[in-house]
């Protein structure tokens, strides 16, 4: 997996025990032997595991097939290599201030997650690795969320970094499985534990009756049976590896990793299939100011199924620019009803998006597919809301509960969710001690919010497919669709609803 993931800089969360320390102290080993003035440094979180991996290293010069390496200077912390003028050296996190006055080739930092100071100690190691030339690989359980580690793999994960994200989890590890026959399996799968979470990892990831049976001896004998610590030491997926103490509000989603989840280009995702003439979309839309600081967001559901289907992310695009980008991605969906915040850059970025196109002749996007805030009666004295003022979906303390609590609904239910990213943020979103809700310190929430708006508009999303023309293929159920068969149909039976999941709701 390392191999077909490699690159001159990674980062690599993972679940324990896995062997991706003694794959780097190998490859820098060879290194060593057969690449001239190779500096291979390899840091550690502790002194017991700096001593294991030297004495790795001393394994594998000692037993490999064929001429031995000649070696000088082999001592507790180094190891020199005459013919290739290379040095292998391995310290401890703290111990030693690397920075200019080194230069190392080959970098391998473990178990980072647990260092005292990451980011110093990073910043000096970083500066002693030539950028182009310089090999680099990070990697470590996780250590709750917020932290310099974590920063960095959801950077990666969003393509807003150097590295290469690798995550490694536990049940593709092929030594995390108990051998036992097919009526033993069977049976087992029988007997799931919902108090483990056992038929949510079958469901996800397809983890059979072996890797389950493994799972609950480390479980019981070894945590006590704490799903939290083993999520932890043995991620599923990469969210896992960062939880928030007590967790996160948002406890019930279903998340299913898939191969059809793709990348597309560097900050957009896409769902493989998608989008289809037939179906309908929604996309909700959180605007950043564009200056490396927030991300922003866009999140694109279909609206028959629930499922989401794209994601753009971008810390650098600005307010207005990112209108396009809406508009682009909207258009490529079926014209997908849009709910944008319109807080603070956002009332930048509708402002681009309801422009005029002098070319075509029209709107950059059609208006009856932008969510509008209902006006409120006009009073005496008072002017009218503008209609820019209009636009848009505004967060304040009073509609964000409603925004979260609807997607919290929304996500226990039928929602399903292909992104990581997303799920990370939700498992690090909070409600804080003075009643907020945010994600907690040093952790994001974009994604979040545009989830939430694309499902905040999700009603009037469902309307605007009762306005618009249909196709020949949609004549036939057309009728279900009028206001005169709703109320119809209200009519007829007000205690049984017969309409689709997204259009139930609609006042």
């Amino acid at each position: 997996a390392l191999d077909d993931n490699f690159s001159q800089r990674m980062i690599i969360p993972k679940a324990r025990q896995e062997g991706v320390s003694t794959y780097f102290l190998a490859r820098s080993a060879v290194r060593c032997m057969g690449v001239k003035n190779t500096r291979a440094v390899v840091i550690s979180h502790d002194a017991e595991s700096t001593e294991r991996m030297l004495g790795k290293v001393k394994y594998f010069l000692e037993t490999m097939k064929g001429p031995k390496p000649l070696i000088r200077n082999n001592s507790k912390n180094e190891i020199t290599f005459p013919k290739t003028n290379s040095m292998f050296y391995i310290g401890t996190a703290g111990s030693r201030s690397f920075g200019r006055g080194d230069t190392i080739t080959d970098l391998h930092c473990s178990e980072v997650a647990y260092w005292s100071d990451p980011k110093r100690i990073m910043t000096g190691l970083l500066q002693a690795v030539p950028k182009v030339s310089g090999n680099i690989s990070i990697e470590s359980t996780g250590n709750g969320a917020g932290n310099w580690y974590h920063s960095q793999c959801i950077r990666a994960a969003k393509g807003q970094s150097s590295f290469k994200l690798a995550f490694l989890s536990w049940w593709e590890f092929p030594e995390y499985q108990i051998p036992m026959s097919e009526e033993a399996a069977f049976e087992f799968m029988l007997n799931l534990r919902e108090d483990l979470k056992e038929p949510e990892l079958v469901k996800s990831y397809g983890v059979t009756a072996q890797q389950l049976a493994w799972r609950r001896i480390v479980l019981e004998d070894e945590l006590e049976g704490d799903v939290y610590e083993w999520n932890k030491e043995y991620p599923s997926c990469l969210d896992d590896c960062f939880q928030v103490a007590g967790g996160g509000m948002f406890r019930d989603v279903t998340y299913i990793e898939t191969p059809d989840w793709k990348q597309v280009d560097s900050h957009m995702w896409k769902l493989a299939g998608h989008p289809q003439a037939h179906l309908h979309y929604i996309l909700g839309a959180d605007v950043a100011a564009g200056v490396e600081k927030d991300n922003s967001v866009i999140e694109v559901f279909c609206l028959e199924t629930e499922e989401q289907v794209a994601e753009y992310i971008n810390n650098k695009i600005e307010p207005d620019i990112f209108g396009h980008k809406i508009s682009d991605i909207g258009i490529l969906f079926n014209e997908a009803y849009i709910g944008c915040e319109s807080n603070n850059h956002g009332i930048l970025t509708l402002r681009e998006l309801t422009s005029y196109n002098h070319t075509t002749q029209k709107p950059m996007y059609p208006p009856e597919k932008i969510y509008r805030t209902p006006s409120p009666r006009k009073k005496a004295g008072r002017d009218a809301i503008t209609p820019l003022q209009n636009l848009g979906v505004r967060t304040t303390s009073r509609s964000k509960p409603f925004i979260i609590g609807n997607l919290r609904a929304k996500l226990s239910k039928d929602v399903v969710i292909h992104s990581p990213i997303l799920r990370n943020e939700l498992s690090t979103f909070i409600e804080h001690e003075d009643g907020s809700m945010s994600a907690a310190d040093g952790c994001y929430d974009d994604t979040v919010i545009a989830a939430g708006m694309a499902f905040f508009v999700q009603s009037r999303g469902a309307m605007s497919i009762i306005k618009a023309p249909l196709t020949n293929d949609e004549l036939k159920v057309a009728a279900d669709f009028t206001f005169e068969s709703i109320l119809k149909e209200m009519t007829r039976n007000r205690t049984h609803s017969t309409f689709p999941s997204y259009i139930t709701g609609i006042s």
